[in-house]
């Protein structure tokens, strides 16, 4: 499905925050950030191993590639003052009641600066204003508070919880709470 209009390549959110597409991130950056992060991405993604590797960089980026505008998944890298910190995505625009999710990840070091919120905010905008979406979705672990705490500080709902739903890298079965905030809850907010 072909999203229309089609996602801008580059989305300036602020003067320091950039979102760019993930793809025209180097896959060496992108393994690099990873690697040095993957005890801190391992404790809620199944995806930070240590075999993750340049080639499994190089694999997603394509994907990513082939994926742009041509399905219900696009992917952003976030840029903190010109430098790598991590990533924000939506999926599920081909959906019928017409909703997204947004997932994201950030780097260890990055955080505590407002990084992800302002990145999640411009997707919201993204999803409410130009792609004239329903609703978004956020999901994130109990545990994870810097997660959670994106969703509660955009005025988001929690709407429930889904148990062992996601695992981490060691396996670990992970239950995922659900945040939504419906396109007439936004109304007349600044995102």
């Amino acid at each position: 499905m072909s999203i229309e209009p089609p996602l801008p390549d580059v989305v300036e959110v602020d003067s320091e925050v950039t979102l760019r597409r993930s793809f025209d991130t180097p896959p060496e950056v992108m393994h690099s950030l990873i690697h040095r992060n993957l005890e801190h991405l391992g404790r809620f993604l199944p995806w930070a191993l240590p075999t993750y590797d340049i080639e499994g960089a190089k694999a997603f980026a394509q994907m990513k590639r082939e994926a742009w505008n041509e399905s219900g998944e696009q992917g952003f890298s976030i840029y903190f003052k010109d430098e790598f910190v991590g990533a924000v995505g939506m999926r599920g625009f081909d959906s019928p009641v017409r909703a997204a999710t947004i997932g994201y990840w950030l780097s260890e070091h990055a955080q505590g600066n407002g990084v992800m919120t302002r990145s999640v905010s411009a997707l919201v905008r993204l999803a409410f204003v130009t792609y004239g979406l329903n609703q978004v979705i956020i999901k994130a672990a109990p545990t994870n508070t810097r997660s959670r705490a994106i969703p509660e500080r955009l005025g988001f709902t929690e709407t429930g919880l889904e148990r062992q739903m996601s695992k981490n890298v060691h396996g670990e079965l992970l239950d995922l709470v659900i945040y939504s905030l419906l396109r007439s809850e936004a109304a007349g907010r600044v995102f």
